[in-house]
């Protein structure tokens, strides 16, 4: 689980920064919690207070209820995995759109096991969602379709391709979607194996439509040149 380790200090006027320690140990107890079971089976005090040693005054002076915790969790995992997808998103002429298309599959089956909470309430709707849970998935979407548009359209322009990209990124997400949600419903000691076997038909489909799974070159391959050198 990707978190930050910190340790409780004094603030520069004296004040104790214990609240902020208490906040982080309720968000590592919360999204621990909010990936192993949907959030309406979630229990406050045996799921999140007791693992995060925090007593129910505490946990009201840090967040509303419990809905306002997952939404504090899912604000800050969104937010992180939009940064580290664009690290590897960003087009330019030394990388393929095979090669970007493949390094962007791979982050997104780590991030998934990174932040499952979040990939869990976007992918596996048949859980009751809260409205505020609801509202904030909707506008993260429209977010991300936006922003992988964009993406989509500066790949265009740099490989000389013609593209509707607000259509391809509907397309992409809805493939993704579905990638994803086979890939969480796997057995952790499975999924290596699954997403071996997922990564190069997601590519070739992704670039090249159905034709594109009959072609032998793999993008591994191509993945393997670039880190050898080759």
């Amino acid at each position: 689980m990707l978190t930050n380790t910190r340790i409780p200090t004094i603030g520069p006027h004296g004040r104790d920064t214990r609240a902020e320690a208490t906040r982080k140990r309720l968000v590592d107890a919360g999204r621990k919690a909010f990936a192993g079971k949907p959030a309406a089976q979630v229990h406050l005090k045996n799921d999140i207070l007791l693992p995060a040693g925090v007593s129910v005054g505490s946990f009201y002076h840090q967040f509303r209820d419990k809905t306002d915790l997952l939404l504090a969790i899912l604000e800050q995992d969104s937010r992180a995995l939009q940064e580290m997808f664009n690290a590897v998103h960003t087009p330019n002429e030394t990388r393929s759109p095979e090669a970007v298309a493949y390094d962007c599959y791979a982050l997104l089956f780590d991030i998934a096991d990174a932040f499952p909470a979040l990939f869990r309430l976007q992918l596996l709707r048949g859980d009751k969602v809260d409205p505020r849970i609801e509202e904030f998935l909707k506008r993260d979407r429209r977010a991300w379709q936006r922003s992988r548009a964009a993406d989509y359209q500066r790949i265009a322009r740099v490989h000389g391709i013609e593209l509707d990209a607000e259509f391809a990124a509907e397309l992409i997400g809805m493939l993704t979607s579905g990638a994803l949600q086979r890939y969480l419903s796997t057995p952790t000691t499975e999924r290596s194996k699954l997403r071996e076997r997922l990564l190069p038909g997601l590519v070739q489909l992704t670039l090249n439509g159905l034709p594109g799974l009959q072609q032998n070159a793999s993008p591994r391959d191509e993945a393997e040149k670039r880190s050898t050198g080759a």
